[in-house]
């Protein structure tokens, strides 16, 4: 429209009624090109993240599998090679205690090691039962810290509670959700570095659902850490946190997905922390069974 007024003698108020018209398009058009673009820029940017983190999992799981491994391997050589010096015969009372027991040690680590894989397997499946029923949010914890104490048993471990917010009775399979705060519990009890280890146990209750925090007052998990550490093919970069098969805190999230709540770690809170949230009243579904 623009090249078929030039060089005209008159120009009438259709034609620029015409122009107006025709920017307008244009400026319409070029706004949309720019929304595309910036679009585009946010799916690439998206992407490029989306595949650095694939590749760390495939990393992580070239990891995972060699450590697993090492983890099936190191209990059956033990348990293949004092079962053999056993078989020799001749040896003092004092060893064919000392071997048997390191024999029986060596498979307790292996069948926990196997009832984690077989665990995970069935959590991510969805072919777990629930067992539900009411329970109370206070004695689950109070089984988990027993329970937990046997991990670093020698260290002087302070527990601040608030028992009052405790007093609560959830609708849930508490035998799984106790397994969630066992797990939670023996990490801070295990990797918590503080000079005087404490670990704070927060619940507050909102909206019928729950949330129970486990902060604790170490260093924390390192920041490039963080959103890899629910992943089963995980492994930390910090080496003071990097043992084990890393399958613990996966089971964590399945149980808790399963549980219709969820496990989220929390930075920027001084050290390592954990909140769970769950429903106040979890509702059984189809093949499931309750207590009450």
């Amino acid at each position: 429209m623009l090249s078929q007024l030039v060089g005209r003698a008159t120009v009438t108020v259709d034609d620029l009624m015409a122009v107006a018209s025709e920017s307008a398009h244009i400026l319409e058009y070029s706004a949309q090109l720019e929304a595309r673009e910036a679009e585009l820029t946010r799916t690439a940017g998206a992407l490029r993240e989306a595949n650095a983190k694939l590749m760390q999992l495939s990393i992580q799981k070239d990891a995972f599998l060699s450590q697993i491994s090492h983890e099936l391997r190191t209990p059956m050589a033990s348990v293949s090679a004092f079962s053999e010096i056993l078989t020799e015969g001749d040896l003092p009372p004092e060893k064919v205690t000392r071997f048997g027991r390191i024999i029986h040690d060596e498979a307790k680590r292996l069948t926990r090691l196997l009832d984690d894989l077989l665990d995970l397997s069935v959590l991510e499946n969805g072919a777990v039962q629930l067992n539900l029923g009411l329970a109370s949010l206070q004695g689950m914890l109070d089984t988990a810290l027993t329970v937990a104490q046997q991990t670093r048993p020698e260290r002087s471990f302070l527990i601040l509670r608030d028992l009052a917010n405790e007093a609560i009775h959830l609708r849930t399979d508490a035998d799984r959700l106790t397994q969630v705060f066992i797990n939670l519990i023996s990490n801070a009890r295990k990797y918590c570095d503080a000079a005087t280890p404490e670990l704070r146990i927060a619940v507050r209750q909102r909206a019928g659902r729950v949330t129970i925090d486990f902060i604790d007052n170490g260093k924390g998990i390192p920041k490039e850490s963080q959103s890899l550490i629910f992943e089963k093919f995980a492994r930390l970069t910090d080496a003071n946190r990097a043992g084990g098969a890393g399958l613990g805190l996966a089971i964590c999230r399945e149980i808790m997905t399963n549980l219709g709540g969820s496990v989220a770690y929390l930075p920027g809170k001084g050290g390592a922390a954990f909140r769970l949230t769950v429903p106040l009243r979890l509702e059984l579904r189809a093949g499931e069974t309750g207590r009450g």
